[in-house]
């Protein structure tokens, strides 16, 4: 069976909410296993055991949590062939899609093993804290799905 994890940093809880229906979106015909868990209660071990990897940061001055980029860094010095991954990010408006490009140029970085195209979302929030703006939950159950349905999952 295809197994995926989604992995985030938990800052402000808006984060948690899009990892959980990113999570629902590509197990919603039972055929992927699918993990949630926060970026500092997993190793990059434990996260490459699995063949789709989403990977999401709140807007942290332009980037990603320094969590989260420091487990990107790690990830990029294997051999990351076959694996398939997305990134989200959650922030205002003025940083649309900013952090998600940065979290794939980490991964890219020096790294000739990486399996393209890379799927991504940016999640806008009203407050640091929340909410997520009207839409936005719906967004991310699509790029589950999406996710799910560009992996080869066996019948």
């Amino acid at each position: 069976m295809v197994s995926a994890i989604v992995v985030f940093d938990p800052w402000y809880g808006c984060t948690r909410t899009v990892a959980e229906e990113v999570a629902r979106g590509l197990s919603f015909d039972g055929r992927v296993a699918t993990v949630v868990s926060a970026v500092r209660e997993v190793s990059p071990e434990q996260v490459l055991d699995h063949d789709i990897i989403v990977i999401g940061s709140p807007n942290h001055h332009g980037g990603p949590t320094p969590s989260v980029e420091r487990m990107l860094t790690v990830l990029r010095t294997h051999d990351l062939r076959g694996k398939r991954f997305a990134f989200f990010d959650t922030g205002f408006v003025r940083g649309h899609g900013r952090v998600t490009a940065r979290m794939e140029s980490i991964l890219r970085y020096r790294n000739p093993f990486v399996s393209a195209p890379f799927l991504g979302l940016s999640v806008v929030v009203e407050r640091p804290r929340g909410p997520l703006l009207p839409g936005e939950l719906s967004k991310c159950h699509e790029l589950g799905r999406s996710i799910r349905t560009s992996a080869p999952v066996p019948a």
